[in-house]
């Protein structure tokens, strides 16, 4: 579900403009250009990419390149990161019900070879900058909470929070990186002028200002000494809930133990969002989210 967290009318050109600015130099420091897909070339382009990464099953496209150009059409969100002209990375949106002024962001994905250089995180400051010149003020997206990498990335970096947890939601994804493992997902809400995120996104690099756990934090699930997951009971306010360091070279090498992780996750943290908390940060070191309960 999405939250307005300001009236759009309220926004100043300043803070748009910053905003605009932030993703120009994010791009710049990936060393990509960053611009609307629009040609039929674009959209071939991107539909093979995607399936470069996801690598769905023989026969299927994760995105045909007639679904791209029509979400493109629609006027929504289709845009790719280019280095030296060649597609690199793509993010793909579109908007919600116009009353919600928000947008849900369905894939973005980057290629093998531009990973780790910044090119995601320039793709969702581009996305956020366009959202803000469209006078929204939210983004939401779904992401496999098992995934440790992504969750760094979408709380940690991005300044993103949920408060839902969604079991099975696409059922059988079909494609190497989930395998056979349920398709649960974290909807992510980010609030895009919201303070966190502003000094994540707007800050001069390095210098943002991420949520960290506090002294109180008290594990509710963390990894065991022989990677399994393990479960403690405890009534602190403020829950570190734990995943494994690489959940889709696990799938692959222990399967049954990649579905106890599922299971441990979707009891821990599913039960603690359905009764009201919600998902503040990531914790790097110890590879948790930072989850506090409902009031």
């Amino acid at each position: 579900m999405s939250q307005i967290i300001s009236d759009p009318a309220n926004h100043s050109l300043g803070s748009t403009s910053t905003a605009r600015q932030s993703a120009m130099r994010a791009a710049s420091l990936a060393n990509v250009a960053i611009r609307p897909l629009r040609h039929l070339d674009d959209f071939i382009a991107c539909e093979a990419l995607l399936d470069s990464i996801w690598r769905p099953e023989s026969g299927s496209s994760l995105m045909s390149k007639d679904l791209l150009r029509g979400i493109r059409s629609a006027n929504s969100y289709v845009s790719g990161a280019f280095q030296t002209g060649q597609l690199v990375g793509v993010c793909v949106g579109f908007w919600g019900p116009p009353e919600s002024r928000s947008m849900h962001s369905h894939i973005a994905g980057v290629s093998g070879t531009a990973r780790g250089r910044n090119v995601g995180y320039a793709l969702k400051l581009d996305q956020r900058a366009h959202a803000l010149e469209s006078e929204v003020d939210t983004i939401t997206w779904t992401f496999d909470p098992l995934v440790r990498r992504n969750a760094f990335f979408n709380f940690h970096k991005l300044g993103g929070v949920a408060s839902q947890y969604l079991v099975n939601y696409y059922g059988p994804m079909l494609d190497e990186i989930n395998g056979t493992d349920e398709s649960d997902r974290l909807l992510l809400e980010w609030n895009l002028a919201s303070p966190g995120v502003v000094r994540r996104c707007d800050a001069t690099p390095g210098t943002g200002t991420p949520h960290t756990a506090d002294h109180n934090s008290v594990a509710a699930l963390s990894v065991g000494r022989a990677g399994q997951p393990v479960v403690a009971a405890t009534s602190a306010s403020t829950l570190l809930v734990g995943v494994p360091e690489d959940i889709e070279i696990l799938r692959h090498v222990d399967p049954g133990l990649g579905r106890e992780w599922r299971t441990a996750v979707r009891e821990v943290l599913a039960g603690i969002l359905s009764r009201g908390g919600r998902v503040e940060g990531f914790e790097p070191q110890t590879g948790s989210y930072i989850v506090t309960r409902g009031k």
